[in-house]
């Protein structure tokens, strides 16, 4: 009869440095499991560096048996995703488990009894930490390692996570681009040149520029404050501030590619954007969580030999939408990855219940959806 597991809140110095290396031993032996790195994953936990606290609360809870960690889970209330949506709304995150469903009905009782007690009446989740993050369970297309920055999982914890008493809520889907669809002899993609090339004619006061890295950490902020007004309406929406962007482009900066980074200007006003960064998976596998002594090394080098991308998205201000802003955005983006040697992409995620998303990328590329990721619900 194996022990029984116990779920305490990681507090000390020890118990949150066992919570962040937690996976290193779940996964060790998954060829297709992606080590982020300690000291971003360390920095996204931290009170005092991340201003995501600025409007949220997080407790970092392990589940213990034979006095080691067998799995752990974050309790997250997020001030600005209740006050956005009128909702008491808390979330679970950075979720992993050894493969015991009385691990993982362990982890999430404690969540929602944490969040119950903090007065929240529904348990979202994964989100880690928030619908801006790595968001979803995997639960469709485990034959291939994750993109950059999307969210990996064993086939295993679904099944979990549904025996614990958890309901499906939304899916989100993840498209591939392979590299026949690159290439410009394809007759989708010469629809969207042709389309493209109208849009030019038609708007030549639309102009289409990549990202200026002298004022990197300006130029993300624009972008970011564009995503916020063109998705402001989507599901789970939760805008950015200024001081999250800031982080987020100084985690991002080391690894863009601004051919591939795209921004769609009207008498210098940013109407549009399509962000793409280079997939540097296969980087980070050999960093294996550190930058130092010789990590660094590897991300320098080993982004010359990068072939995937991940298109993370696309948006234009509503106003300005009916120039066909999209679209032109989308071809210069497909023509760039191409001449800078990017051979496949992914583009992802998007909401099932983003009808005018889905029908554009399905439209425009003819992508295959290969992914998909849920995020499920619980009444408290």
């Amino acid at each position: 009869m194996s022990a029984r597991v116990e779920v305490h809140e990681a507090n000390s110095r020890e118990e949150q440095r066992a919570f962040l290396r937690l996976p290193w031993r779940l996964y060790r032996a998954d060829p297709h499991w992606v080590p982020p790195l300690l000291s971003t994953i360390a920095r996204t936990l931290d009170t005092e560096r991340n201003p995501f606290f600025e409007h949220a609360e997080v407790r970092l809870y392990l589940a213990w048996r034979d006095g080691r960690p067998v799995g752990r889970i974050a309790a997250i209330v997020d001030g600005l995703h209740n006050d956005t949506h009128h909702e008491k709304t808390g979330f679970w995150g950075f979720f992993e488990t050894e493969r015991d469903p009385d691990v993982a009905r362990a982890l999430l009782d404690r969540a929602a009894d944490d969040l119950r007690k903090r007065g929240m009446a529904e348990m979202r989740g994964p989100m880690s930490p928030s619908i801006n993050g790595e968001c979803g369970l995997l639960i469709e297309g485990f034959d291939d390692s994750p993109y950059v920055l999307m969210p990996y999982n064993p086939p295993y914890y679904a099944e979990f996570v549904e025996q614990a008493g958890l309901q499906r809520l939304k899916d989100f889907y993840a498209y591939f681009i392979d590299p026949g669809q690159l290439t410009p002899d394809l007759a989708t993609r010469q629809r969207l040149e042709h389309l493209a090339q109208a849009i030019r004619k038609r708007h030549p006061e639309l102009l289409v520029r990549p990202l200026d890295m002298r004022h990197f950490e300006a130029e993300v902020v624009t972008l970011g404050k564009l995503f916020n007004e063109a998705r402001r309406d989507n599901w789970g929406f939760v805008p950015a501030s200024d001081a999250e962007l800031r982080l987020m482009a100084r985690d991002m900066k080391p690894i863009v590619d601004p051919q591939i980074a795209l921004l769609a200007e009207v008498a210098g006003e940013t109407v549009g954007c399509a962000f793409a960064l280079p997939d540097v998976g296969p980087i980070l596998k050999k960093m294996n969580g550190r930058l130092f002594p010789f990590g660094w090394l590897h991300l320098l080098w080993g982004k010359r030999s990068i072939r995937r991308v991940r298109i993370i998205g696309y948006g234009a201000l509503p106003a300005y939408r009916h120039m066909g802003v999209t679209a032109r955005l989308m071809a210069e983006l497909m023509h760039n990855t191409q001449q800078r040697g990017y051979n496949a992409a992914e583009l992802g995620w998007v909401c099932e219940t983003n009808a005018a998303s889905v029908g554009t990328i399905e439209h425009a590329v003819h992508p295959r959806l290969y992914k998909r990721y849920r995020v499920y619900t619980k009444l408290l």
